[in-house]
């Protein structure tokens, strides 16, 4: 029995059905082959790219700890802005692949907090003068000055946040303290002129003292006493304490790796060491 005119075979339209629906599955498989390698292909290239960046980065790390150590060797008299160590810093310069950058600070630099544990009357005026001048709460000082004194030596700020500090007091604090071991004393040869202007209490006499540092490169105690500048028992011209932060970016990879070094001098040798190492990733 035959069909009427105008109507096409079932048969035959299911089997071009059939052969579209192949058509399409093979197409989505092949879609998702590809994309599959795709995805793979950036996922191993990223890993390639983040290995490299932690490579330079730790390079970086380490020609800080290299430059520290020839430093303590060569020239242990004076730790100051003019030498190779702090000529170490690098913003953005090229590197196979992407860019690097390094930034190197003495810590020494600002006024160590844990000073104030021995009670003694000179680094509570000098923190006390520091606090005044950055128009930080008394309150939020005298919590600071109460947490070292009873948990001191501190590390890290978590207990000085629980005392009750809060970060907008931090936050100004910040550019002119530190946390280090207690003996840590700030170094004139690098310390900037507004915190040598409330170490001398005399902003005409830190002037003097930066100009003098500029022209010579560091200060020594016969400096101070050049320019009138009274006796200052917590501060000296050498330091032990550095931060190192290199920032290296390899294709759409970028890390950044903030080391703390430490110099440990012995007698007639001089180690560097990583005392806290933190990496984040971009």
């Amino acid at each position: 029995m035959s069909r009427p005119p105008g109507h096409p075979p079932r048969r035959e339209g299911m089997i071009l059905l059939n052969v579209l629906l192949v058509l399409a599955v093979a197409s989505v498989a092949v879609l998702i082959m590809v994309s599959t390698q795709d995805i793979e292909v950036q996922r191993s290239t990223r890993l390639r790219d983040a290995a490299q960046a932690s490579a330079y980065a730790r390079a970086g790390e380490l020609s800080a700890v290299t430059a520290l150590r020839r430093d303590a060797l060569t020239a242990s008299a004076t730790d100051n802005l003019s030498e190779p160590w702090a000529a170490l810093s690098q913003q953005d310069i090229a590197v196979p692949g992407g860019l690097f950058a390094l930034a190197i600070e003495d810590e020494q630099a600002r006024f160590n907090l844990n000073a104030l544990q021995t009670g003694d009357p000179g680094p509570i005026d000098l923190f006390q003068r520091i606090g005044a001048a950055l128009e930080v709460d008394p309150a939020a000082l005298i919590r600071i000055a109460t947490v070292v004194r009873v948990a001191g030596p501190l590390t890290d700020d978590s207990l000085i946040r629980a005392a009750g500090v809060s970060p907008a007091d931090l936050d100004r604090l910040a550019p002119y303290v530190t946390l280090l071991p207690p003996r840590a004393e700030i170094n004139l040869n690098t310390v900037s002129q507004p915190l040598l202007a409330l170490i001398t209490d005399d902003p005409e006499v830190s002037r003097r003292l930066v100009e003098r540092r500029t022209r010579t490169g560091y200060l020594l105690p016969a400096d101070l006493s050049a320019e009138g500048a009274p006796s200052l028992p917590a501060a000296g011209y050498t330091s032990d304490h550095y931060r190192v932060v290199t920032t290296v970016t390899v294709g759409e990879v970028t890390q950044v790796l903030d080391s703390r070094l430490a110099r440990r001098r012995g007698v007639g040798t001089v180690d560097v060491v990583v005392t806290a190492r933190r990496r984040t990733a971009g």
